[in-house]
């Protein structure tokens, strides 16, 4: 998988000539995704959280990350991978956990306050 360079993640939340390749460039899809992304991402920030137990909030984590990369949040999956190294790092609280996680629960309120000012286009429309 091609990771993008750390200067390009930082021009925008959302790729979103990533996103449109991803989707075909189809409005309809795009659409679709990005509602099924807004309700999942209530179910994995409430497992995001330092008090649930390291395999709950890990896995969230990937599967998080997995949906970022799809769309393009390319900070939010890096914060999520953050996120993933910690809980392999065998370490169960603490500091680093609650910041990593706090960086991931950031990055996604960032990504969901950024699509709504993505207008889905239609690869039909003249």
């Amino acid at each position: 998988m091609a990771v993008m360079a750390p200067a390009a993640r930082d021009q925008a939340i959302l790729d979103e000539a990533h996103f449109r390749h991803m989707t075909g460039d189809d409005g309809a899809l795009q659409a679709e995704i990005l509602a099924l992304f807004r309700a999942q991402s209530e179910l994995w920030s409430r497992l995001l959280i330092p008090d649930a137990p390291v395999q709950t909030w890990a896995e969230a984590a990937h599967t998080l990350k997995g949906s970022a990369r799809g769309l393009g949040l390319w900070r939010l999956a890096d914060a999520c991978e953050e996120a993933e190294e910690a809980a392999r790092s065998g370490a169960k609280e603490g500091p680093p956990i609650t910041a990593a996680l706090r960086r991931v629960r950031m990055e996604l309120e960032n990504a969901l306050n950024a699509l709504p000012a993505v207008e889905p286009r239609d690869a039909n429309a003249a």
